[in-house]
């Protein structure tokens, strides 16, 4: 007593699953499917024994539910009642009477229909409840109709599998057993439709006209169903005698026939079924014994007997028809088991029976059989269209007429002889007497019969056998001259032809009519009448034509003496000279005949028009000029429409039509405007218009309609008037179309009739017509008589013209639609509704066709300046309709979605045409709140939508575009997909066209999104949750939803495979719109869980659901990537975790548990188990095999491998101008590809045939249709090819987005490790493997460079130090796994590592080999992903390791010793003897590549060769280098190529930076070479630095006022300032001189020389750089100044520089002027930059000011400080190299020639009084008389020294930081971080960040250090040799000189710390740019008083506190260096000497 919510009512649910059951065992059958339906069959074997019994009443359930308000009901599976409320129960017991249903049934029923409310908007539950009712009884019904077709039997198969048909009989035959007949036929006898709308209106349970119609469509289909399971039952094997007894009851008692006397369709399947039961035709073709077994008749020995008896008993029936077909069955089936002689054994009973075969006959023909089966069976609106029905009823009529000679000769004689008798009487005057007309009925049903043939089965060509002397193609489908059947069928229709009485001729015609129903019969019928012959036989064709002619002469007499211009003797006959009524009849009859063959068959009409003696043409044209009734007219219009199908007649047709003048064409002439008495323009509007009857003007339009298949011939009326279309449009338009609504009609069917054909015409025009811009202009021509007149333009521009304007046809069109619309609104049968809904769907035809040439149109007017005027199509159809004064006219054309279950083609159009509008509309908010203003329509609008999307309709394969190449494109229409599905493509197409329009749109409205509001803050639901609406977002995902969850998979990949991927498309376009992402998305996650069932069943192969679903799987791997990347950012963990595991595929367990949400408890309970049930069948099924994860499943889905079709060879057409028309007639889609317009090009070649002319031409005419057909096939390959590699290009997309988010979005610890590096690997491997094969097209991998490109970068990235993967900042967090710094660890994953690097590599090599000459993309890409993989094996930066401050480890430079760097090396070495195999090709290309091609390519194959060169230790490649001159082409480029192209770019606003950035790149790979002394000596004397220096750009430095405004972003724009892009090309110069100079050494003189030549040919630029000596917080400026003064540094150790190179005085003396020059500007800088106090003070209140940055845009602390270290570091480099110039200077000299050396005066007033002052402040006056101060350098110590101990301090605490750093506070770890970031991360991740960022400022404090003791050794060494000089060997200008002794002693004491030997003392001293004072020790410019000053003051400067810190400097560092210490010695000597010399 439990009722059931959950899985629907017991009535309509499980009925429903049934019949999805038996519909997929039977129509779509999967492995598992006959186990499904067996356990189906079982479970509802008593539901179809007792066959739609519904369950009982109940007075205890009753009781129960009354009281359910208070008590509830118990719910089935859950410990709860439910209650209800008094409304439902009221609501519940209505039905519970109404259907006289249980009432818990009726509880659970209603229950349902609420929950259904939204799939049926508009209507109450209880209104749902009772269309589920219906629909429940249906299903039942239509399972059982499946299951009896799919039996076993005789007529049919289904084709289903063995196991399956012999499950299905068994259990029909337990059916049959159980009485399934009498049940099916007493349900059949208790339906009644009237009884029942009457019993549902009463209890109000029918609502509005669509529901009212639903009801009464499911109840009619409910009662033909039941008919239809009998009719199947007795079509496979004949019921047995008792079923057929209770058949035959059940008919007798029938009584129901339709208004028009036809059959019931039910009653029609119950007669054919009895027919069936005595049908034993089997006997002809199958072994008598075998069927004796199977029939009835002969199993059961009292069959015949019983039946017999039935039939001929005196029971009186209440349709005595039905009794008659029965009896006419009856009697056949006695004569053929008479004849068959199988009426002994079993039979002897019943032999008596076959005596009244006759009898039975008679009886029946008594009983008018054959009328009854004209006007009540064949009549039947169903029955041409079964094709069972037709052959049964066949083989009867030609069994009895071939079984039956005798009667049949009896039925002709009979009406012989009433013929003669009818005719003698009407010969006296007298009414014939009443009579049997039983030959007239028979011809009349065979004729009926065989008439309609939609089927095209040709049933009637049975019934000729052609003589010998046939024609050959009727000799092929006529097998039989020897089958007596055939014969005997020839022979009646030859009989009753002969002889033949005039009563009988019309019906005989008629018989003639039907038997030529088919292009063979109706040549077998023309055949048979040309046979005839002669003018004796009235049946020939001769006599037809004969008696026209006749007629024609006769009426044309008349015609003329006539004098009125009406013809009246159309109304009144004149005697002698006018057609009786009977000559009437049989000359239309007559007409018909010839109509119907000519329609079926080609060669009759040519039969027809070139028979001279007939003239076919004329006669007919000549009867319509004639007298004669317009019913008449309109026949003979007809049949010229059937003559005109040929191209060749209807040229014909039109100059007879145009030269008769029916229709007047040619202007009256002067004064004469009477019409013509004989128009169709007078007939129409004074007759037909009288008569409200319009057969002449529909027989005129069905011309018109013919003769336009064709082009209208252009020379139409030339000479007469303008040649064309004009007159006859202007007819069908103004005259008929227009005029429609203004006339009265009898019959109303014709008004449509009428308007259809107008449209039918126009369409077609239209349809044809290919826009010409000669339509446009308007040219007067001559014409003869008349005058200038203007050309007519093509009939389709001006209906397009008028389509496009709101003209009269415009308003017409939306008259009509308006009308067929608030019609179909009533959803009932009205007379003419074929004919209206053919004129609907014409209409919209009409607005898509003028909607596809709209653009075309429009661009034309525009190009040829026309002064035409035409309006958009969407701005007229959302202009005001006039009728309503709404704007209505898109609302009418939309609401025909509403009618999609029984107008689909109309729903098509409509949505095609609502798809213009919007594609050309620039915002749809209007057309938003057009359908959305009136919330009833909305409704309706939106639930139209919806049911197309339900739509359920499998689609049809095609097959090869056939329909692009045969000659009738009509013929392929039957394998076109279904409408409906047609509809569901059309609408998702337009969805995807609306989401990109602005908000709110169309697609917004129609996926349920908000409109009132941001459509990002939607939150989509469930239909009927919150009031929510079914929308298509539903449809769509139920419909790619069904199936998920089982062994199959989704089932619409294998049903509607395109419509499915377009639902895909759909999802993926509402997941990347950047409004509907996150609703979406979001609902799909908690609502659905759509994407992770979605990716179980990856990867999708196209053998399983039997089509390519590459693009559905690069859909939804593209929407899993977007799903991925928003859960990562939005930390959903769990959900993240689930979609890595699932695309992963870990081991079981895991992949098991991720069927589960770990967090979010969103998923449905159904949605669980369904999750759970694939994840145990993936698990299940990948046991025993190799598990692969979906990731590299999916690549395996993926085939590189394309066949193109081979070259063909053409004979008659030109290849080039083949190919150049292909060319010209491609189209390109949206992805750019190019697609061949098959159709248009069938077009061209079909004209360029027709326009050949010749008897050459005429002969070779089939072999040039061959080659045209070979073209066809061609180029449809060659798109099929294009499509095919774009649908790889996509599907490998898809699977790189997919694995570039999983690599770079997904949080470290979720993919990390060695789990990140396997990964890596597989996929390298994979990929590398797949495009390995001999077989791959190259232009099908290009998107797989882009993957190795990215998988390469993120194997590079796994193996960064952590450190460097922490410094690069916090936005690296999620991607960079720091946890794989020493990847070389354990010595088997090392082996495992390298050996997969190298595969890799190998890969990488071979695919750049292979694709050599292809896209250049693809090579930049594998080049890049080469460069990362070579720097795997680099080494880390040693800088990032700390310098002090680690237990354990040694410090300084024997950390270089310390640290392992073995398996780097290793590694390099083994690619370098990778790429070493390879020789010389991969050498070739990569220089080749580095020498020309793209920009692009060309700097990554220099970025190759440079880091190939850096592994490189035999040289081998740069011996290539050199040895093929690729390495000087390099250098000669510098000054030859690259000079003029770098000119460009200093420009204010460049054309593009490609030579900026290849000089970059080329100079990095000469830097790399001059590193090596080999390569440096090459380019030294391969002129590179001459080149350099003749290079014009280097001296065009941009001049900028004040470089401090200057800021740091111009660098890091995307097109940097001038100064910076010349700042870029010259720091590439400088490194690569001090690359050189280091390489070569200080020895080598040459270099130097040619360094410095370098220098002075750009002396402007340099100067003008050592010229800003103010010290700028500029990063730029400080770096080019540290180049700068580093070169200049490195390139003066020697003085005589330039003494072999410059030969020439002149050049010399320049040369040394120069270098003075340098060195003065070189000291100059030097107060500038000896206070780096006063720089770490303003670099620390820049970090201290909130807001502020130090040359970039930086948001955090942390870029800041290294941005300031930044500054720092180049300050120091900058100092070190002016100090270390310094040095160079008094090194250089030795200890002779002291004077020469004087750098600084002895003054140290800047180390005393300025101690700390500004740099500008101190004298900078150099020459002769004044030097800079000692006191310079002294302060530059002091404060170097002084900033030591602080870094050094600062770098102890971060080293105790570093070693404490577990125990640091989270507010330490967050203020070490510095980032906001942070916050997301976890504990131990923000422990790593931290470590990398103290490693990162702990190198910068190393380099600090470093730099500080780099300048105070240099200071100390300068300030020692000074103060020796000073104190000890000065003397002082105002000195006497010293004597010759004196002044050898003073040398000789000097200590030589300098090591130079005195042979260098004696030479090369003169002419130093140091001094020009010859030997003199006179200290220039310093006094007596100077010195003693020194001697003074020294003292209390470099006192025992400034020694302690210099010392503390070596002690901390300089020891750690050296065991000698350099500082120490130079203390001991200042320290003697100021102890000597000073006393202190």
């Amino acid at each position: 007593m439990a009722v059931n919510l959950a899985d629907g009512a017991r009535i309509w649910a499980p009925f429903r699953e049934l019949h999805d059951v038996v519909e997929m065992a039977v129509t779509r059958p999967v492995p598992g499917a006959v186990h499904d339906l067996e356990v189906a069959l079982r479970k509802h074997k008593p539901d179809f024994i007792s066959l739609l019994k519904r369950p009982a009443k109940i007075p205890a359930h009753h009781d129960l539910v009354k009281k359910s308000t208070l008590e509830g009901i118990p719910v089935q599976g859950e410990q709860r009642r439910q209650t209800f409320s008094q409304e439902f129960v009221a609501e519940a017991l209505i039905l519970s009477d109404l259907f006289d249903l249980n009432e818990l049934a009726a509880v659970e029923l209603l229950m349902a229909g609420e929950l259904q409310l939204p799939n049926y908007p508009g209507l109450t539950r209880g209104l749902v409840a009772v269309l589920l009712f219906y629909d429940g009884q249906r299903s039942l019904v239509t399972a059982l109709r499946a299951l009896t077709q799919s039996r076993a039997g005789r007529t049919w198969t289904v084709g289903v599998s063995s196991e399956m048909q012999s499950l299905i009989s068994s259990f029909v035959d337990e059916l049959l057993g159980e009485g399934i007949v009498g049940t099916v036929i007493d349900v059949i006898q208790s339906m009644d439709l009237i009884k029942e709308i009457d019993k549902l209106q009463k209890e109000k349970a029918l609502g509005p006209a669509k529901h009212r119609k639903q009801v009464t469509d499911l109840y009619i289909e409910i009662r033909q169903t039941l008919g239809d399971i009998i009719f199947c039952l007795a079509c496979q094997k004949p019921l047995n005698k008792q079923d057929t007894m209770r058949l035959m009851a059940h008919l007798r008692q029938d009584s129901v026939l339709n208004k028009d006397e036809t059959l019931d369709s039910v009653s029609l399947s119950l007669l054919v079924a009895l027919w069936y039961c005595f049908d034993v035709s089997l006997l002809q073709s199958e072994d008598s014994e075998d069927v004796t077994s199977y029939l009835p008749v002969f199993a059961d020995g009292s069959y015949v007997k019983d039946i017999h008896a039935e039939l001929t008993s005196s029971l009186a029936w209440t349709n005595l028809g039905l009794k008659a077909a029965a009896q006419f069955a009856w009697g056949v089936l006695l004569r053929q088991l008479s004849h068959f002689n199988v009426a002994a054994g079993g039979l002897n009973g019943s032999s008596d029976c076959f005596e009244d075969d006759e009898r039975l006959i008679d009886l029946a023909l008594e009983a008018k059989l054959f009328s009854f089966l004209s006007l009540s069976v064949v009549s039947c609106s169903n029955f041409h269209s079964e094709e069972f029905f037709l052959r049964r009823l066949h083989g009867l009529i030609t069994d009895f007429i071939h079984q039956f000679p005798l009667k049949t000769k009896e039925l002709k004689n009979r009406g012989d002889e009433m013929s003669r008798l009818i005719l003698a009487h009407q010969a006296e005057g007298l009414e014939p007497p009443p009579h049997r007309g039983d030959q007239h009925d028979f011809l009349t049903v065979i004729g009926d019969l065989y008439y309609k043939d939609p089927l095209k089965l040709e049933l009637a060509l049975e019934y000729w056998s052609p003589p010998e002397t046939a024609m050959s193609v009727a000799e092929t489908h006529s097998n039989t001259g020897s089958d007596p059947k055939q014969i005997s069928l020839f022979k009646f229709v030859r009989v009753s032809g002969d002889l033949l009485a005039a009563p009988l001729f019309l019906p005989y015609i008629h018989m003639l009519k039907g038997l030529a129903t088919g292009p063979h019969c109706a040549y077998h019928c023309f055949s048979l009448l040309r046979v005839n012959g002669g003018q004796a036989s009235p049946v020939s064709w001769d006599h037809i034509f004969s008696s026209m002619n006749q007629y024609f002469t006769s009426l044309r007499q008349e015609a003329y003496g006539a004098g009125d211009a009406l013809g009246s003797s159309m109304y009144r006959t004149s005697t002698g000279r006018s057609m009786t009524p009977q000559e009437f009849e049989a000359m239309c009859a007559c007409l018909k005949l010839t109509r119907h063959i000519a329609e079926q068959s080609e060669t009759c009409r040519s039969a027809f028009c070139e028979n001279q003696q007939w003239s076919v043409v004329m006669v007919l044209f000549g009867l319509l000029s004639c007298t004669v009734p317009f019913t008449m007219k309109g026949e003979i219009l007809r049949t010229l429409a059937s003559i005109a199908q040929t191209p060749v007649f209807a040229a014909t047709i039109w100059q007879t039509l145009e030269s008769s003048q029916i229709l007047p064409t040619i202007p009256a002439s002067h004064g004469k405007n009477q019409p013509q008495p004989n128009s169709i323009k007078v007939e129409l509007e004074e007759v037909e218009s009288r008569n409200e009857e319009f057969p002449l003007t529909r027989g005129f339009l069905q011309l018109m309609s013919a003769l336009t298949q064709f082009p209208v011939p252009l020379g139409l009326g030339a000479g007469t008037r303008a040649p064309g279309f004009d007159p006859y449009l202007d007819f069908v338009l103004n005259s008929v179309l227009l005029k429609y609504n203004t006339r009265a009609y009898k019959d109303r069917a014709e008004k449509w009739q009428v308007v259809s054909a107008c449209l039918e015409i126009l369409v077609k025009l239209l349809v044809d017509y290919q826009l010409n811009s000669e339509d446009l202009r308007v040219d007067p021509s001559e014409v003869q008589g008349v005058g200038g007149v203007s050309a007519s333009s093509h009939p389709g521009f001006a209906i397009l013209r008028l389509m496009l304007s709101d003209s009269q046809l415009f308003k017409t069109v939306q008259q009509i639609l308006e009308e067929a619309v608030h019609q179909f609104e009533h959803f009932t049968s009205f007379p003419g509704e074929d004919h209206m809904e053919q004129a609907s769907l014409l209409c919209l035809r009409l607005l898509e066709e003028a909607g596809d040439r709209q653009a075309s149109l429009e661009q034309r007017i525009r190009e040829t300046a026309s002064p035409l005027m035409v309006s958009c199509l969407e701005r007229l159809l959302l202009a005001i309709n006039p009728r309503t004064r709404k704007a209505d006219y898109l609302t009418n054309i939309t609401k025909f979605v509403v009618f999609n279950t029984f107008l689909p083609k109309h729903t098509a159009a409509a949505v095609r045409i609502l798809c213009q509008v919007c594609q050309e509309t620039a915002s749809q908010s209007d057309i938003v709140n057009l359908f959305t203003a009136d919330k009833h329509v909305s409704s309706e609008l939106l639930q139209g939508f919806v049911e197309c999307l339900d739509s359920n309709s499998p689609e049809i394969k095609e097959e090869r575009a056939s329909v692009l190449l045969m000659e009738n494109a009509e013929t392929g229409s039957e394998k076109e997909s279904p409408v409906e599905n047609v509809i569901c493509e059309h609408i998702i197409q337009l969805l995807l066209l609306s989401l990109d329009q602005a908000a709110p749109n169309l697609a917004h409205w129609l996926l349920g999104f908000q409109l009132q509001k941001p459509v990002v803050r939607t939150t989509l639901q469930d239909p009927g949750v919150m009031d929510s609406p079914k929308t298509c977002l539903h449809s769509i995902l139920s419909m790619l939803e069904r199936g998920l969850g089982t062994r199959e998979g989704p089932s619409s990949l294998r049903d509607r495979p395109q419509l499915a991927e377009l639902g895909y498309r759909l999802i993926y376009s509402l997941a990347a719109n950047r409004d509907t992402s996150a609703p979406t998305l979001r609902y799909l996650r908690t609502t659905h869980d759509f994407l992770f069932r979605q990716l179980q069943h990856l990867p999708l192969e196209s053998a399983k659901y039997m089509s390519d679903v590459s693009d559905h799987q690069s859909w939804l791997l593209k929407t899993a990537a977007i799903e991925l990347r928003t859960t990562c950012l939005n930390r959903q963990r769990s959900h993240t975790q689930r979609l890595v595991k699932l695309l992963l595929g870990e081991d079981d367990q895991d992949l098991y548990n991720g069927g589960q949400l770990a967090d979010d408890g969103d998923m449905t309970v159904a949605d669980r188990d369904t999750a759970l049930s694939v994840t145990q069948y993936n698990v299940t099924t990948s046991t025993g095999k190799q598990m692969r994860n979906r990731l590299l499943g999916v690549l395996d889905t993926v085939s590189f491998e394309q066949q193109f079709p081979p070259a063909v060879s053409f004979t008659f057409f030109d290849r080039d101008q083949v190919e150049a028309l292909v060319r010209s007639l491609e189209q390109r889609t949206r992805e750019g590809v190019a697609y061949c317009d098959v159709r248009l090009l069938r077009k061209v070649l079909l004209t360029e045939l027709a326009n050949q002319q010749g008897p050459m031409v005429a002969g070779q005419r089939p072999h040039i249709t061959e080659e045209i057909q070979l073209i066809l096939e061609t180029v449809v390959e060659h798109n099929d090819c294009r499509e095919l590699l774009q649908r790889k290009r996509r599907a490998l997309d898809g699977w790189r987005q997919i694995v570039g988010v999983l690599l770079t979005s997904v949080p470290q610890d979720l993919l990390a490790g060695e789990r990140r590096q396997a990964l890596l690997f597989d996929l390298l491997h994979e990929l590398l493997m797949k495009v390995s094969s001999e077989e791959v097209n190259l232009e099908a991998t290009g998107v797989v460079s882009d993957v190795l490109l990215t998988l390469m970068a993120n194997l590079r990235h796994c193996f960064l130090s952590p450190a460097a993967s922490a410094s690069t900042g916090s936005s690296s967090y999620a991607g960079v796994d720091t946890s794989t710094g020493q990847p070389f660890s354990g010595g088997s994953s090392r082996t495992v590592f390298a050996s997969s690097l190298q595969i890799v590599l190998k890969g990488l090599i071979d695919y750049i080999l292979k694709a050599g000459g292809v896209i250049q993309k693809v090579r930049v890409n594998l080049y890049g992903a080469l460069l990362y993989c070579l720097q795997i094996a680099k080494k880390p930066d040693l800088d990032e390791d700390l310098l002090t401050g680690q237990q354990g480890r040694p410090n300084g430079m024997e950390r270089l010793l310390y640290q392992d760097e073995g398996e780097y090396e290793r590694l390099a070495a083994e690619n370098m003897e990778t790429i070493s195999a390879y020789g010389d090709p991969f050498m070739e290309a990569v220089c080749r590549d580095a020498c020309d091609g793209h920009h692009v390519g060309r700097m990554l194959a220099l970025s190759v060769l440079d880091t190939v060169l850096s592994l490189d230790r035999q040289h081998a490649w740069l011996s290539f280098l050199c040895g093929r001159g690729y390495l000087q082409h390099l250098v000669d480029s510098l000054a030859s190529e690259d000079d003029q192209q770098l000119l460009a770019i200093l420009a204010p606003q460049p054309a593009n930076l490609r030579a900026l950035y290849i000089f970059q790149s080329k100079m990095s790979l000469l830097t790399r070479v001059a590193q090596d002394p080999e390569g440096a000596r090459t380019l030294l004397h391969g002129g590179s630095l001459e080149k350099m220096a003749s290079c014009s750009v280097l001296s065009l430095r941009p001049e900028v006022d004040d470089y401090s405004h200057i800021s740091e972003d111009d660098e890091e724009d995307l097109v940097p300032s001038p100064l910076a892009r010349y700042r870029q090309l010259l720091f590439a110069v400088l490194r690569f001189c001090l690359a050189l100079l280091t390489s070569l050494g200080g020895e080598n003189k040459e270099a130097a020389t040619q360094v410095m030549l370098l220098v002075i040919s750009h002396s402007d630029v340099f100067s003008s750089i050592l010229r800003n000596r103010k010290p700028m917080l500029n990063v730029s400026h400080l770096q080019e100044l540290s180049l700068t003064t580093a070169v200049v540094a490195r390139a003066n150790y020697h003085t005589d520089l330039g003494a072999d190179l410059l030969q020439h005085d002149a050049a010399s003396m320049e040369f040394r002027s120069q270098r003075m020059r340098l060195q003065d500007q070189m000291l100059a800088l030097l107060p500038h930059y000896s206070t780096p106090e006063t720089v770490v003070k303003e670099l620390n209140a820049h970090i201290s000011l909130p807001g502020t940055s130090l040359g970039k845009t930086s948001s955090t602390s942390q870029s800041t400080s290294d941005c300031a270290a930044q500054l720092l570091h180049l300050y120091q480099e900058i100092a070190s190299n002016i100090t270390a110039y310094c040095r160079t200077l008094i090194t250089a000299v030795g200890e002779g020639n002291l004077n020469q050396h004087l750098l600084f005066g002895p003054s140290l007033e800047e180390a005393t009084s300025r101690e700390g002052s500004r740099a500008e402040e101190l004298s900078v006056t150099l020459g002769v008389g004044r030097r800079l101060g000692l006191g310079v350098v002294l302060l530059l110590l002091q404060q170097s020294a002084r900033q030591f101990a602080l870094v050094l301090d600062g770098h102890v605490q971060l080293s105790q930081k570093l070693a404490s750093l577990p125990e640091l506070t989270a507010e330490d770890l967050k203020q070490l971080c510095g980032d906001s970031a942070v916050e997301k991360l976890s504990s131990q991740q923000r422990q790593e960040v931290a470590r990398g960022r103290l490693l990162h400022v702990l190198a910068q404090k190393s380099h600090q250090l470093q730099h500080y003791v780099y300048i105070v050794e240099n200071c100390l060494y300068v300030i020692w040799r000074h103060l020796e000089f000073f104190l000890v060997h000065c003397v002082p200008a105002d000195q006497k000189s010293m004597t010759t002794p004196t002044l050898i002693r003073h040398r000789l004491g000097l200590r030589k710390l300098t090591g130079v030997p005195d042979s260098y003392l004696e030479s090369s001293n003169i002419g130093s740019p140091v001094t020009s004072s010859g030997l003199s020790l006179y200290a220039l410019g310093v006094s007596h008083q100077d010195i003693e000053h020194l001697r003074t003051t020294v003292p209390s400067l470099l006192n025992e506190t400034f020694f302690k810190k210099v010392q503390h400097v070596d002690e901390h560092y300089g020891k750690e260096r050296s065991h000698y210490s350099f500082t120490e010695a130079i203390i001991r000597r200042i320290k003697r000497v100021l102890k000597l010399h000073t006393g202190s």
